[in-house]
């Protein structure tokens, strides 16, 4: 019996649509991965790109890997799929904002390693800065550089920022508390509680409150 429940979970597992749409989505970024070009004349942003796209086709493999478990749920393997499109939307930053990545020291190889929402708010954070242009930003990173650059602030808590986002709940205000973090915009603790100090020696802060 215990055999037969197993086989009965497999044929509803193979026949999941959400695992038939990820099947799809990994045969097309693996023909996507195969046209990104890495080369630069620049040897670090070569090497950037390199590590970028390995981390992007080794989420790929954690996926073709997890796929041969049975019973494995189709959330593990979208999570592959997911992170492995943003770590190669890294790759499509243009060169002028490859050039400010290097000009402000900033490691987009560490970014691999961090969430998704991480990534596609690195992107246009990057992307805004070095083409020196606001409307590159979202709606609620626009309305948090518009109050950055009006108010100057000393710091900013998460619960303000969250409003300045006009968000309903904290999660993106805290996405952007870690994210400020690690680019040296801010200076914050794990609570909510202590305001993040804004660092306004950072090069990118004022970058981004110039815009």
């Amino acid at each position: 019996m215990k055999d037969l429940v197993k086989v009965a979970k497999t044929v509803v597992a193979a026949a999941n649509p959400y695992k038939e749409k990820l099947e799809t989505n990994a045969t097309e970024l693996k023909e996507k991965f195969s046209t990104y070009k890495v080369e630069s004349k620049n040897e670090k942003i070569k090497t950037t790109k390199e590590s970028i796209l390995s981390a992007a086709n080794k989420r790929l493999e954690n996926y073709e890997h997890k796929k041969q478990k049975q019973e494995i749920d189709y959330k593990d393997l979208s999570v592959e799929i997911t992170h492995a499109k943003y770590n190669a939307s890294l790759l499509e930053l243009d060169a002028k904002t490859m050039q400010y990545t290097l000009r402000r020291d900033i490691d987009l190889t560490d970014a691999v390693n961090q969430s998704r929402e991480f990534k596609k708010r690195l992107r246009m954070f990057l992307t805004a800065c070095a083409h020196k242009d606001s409307d590159k930003l979202d709606k609620a990173l626009a309305a948090l550089q518009q109050h950055i650059k009006r108010t100057d602030p000393q710091a900013l808590t998460v619960g303000e920022i969250q409003k300045i986002m006009n968000h309903a709940t904290p999660t993106q205000a805290n996405y952007f508390k870690r994210f400020a973090h690690i680019l040296g915009v801010v200076k914050a603790s794990r609570s909510n509680a202590v305001p993040m100090e804004v660092n306004k020696e950072s090069a990118i802060y004022q970058d981004f409150k110039a815009l």
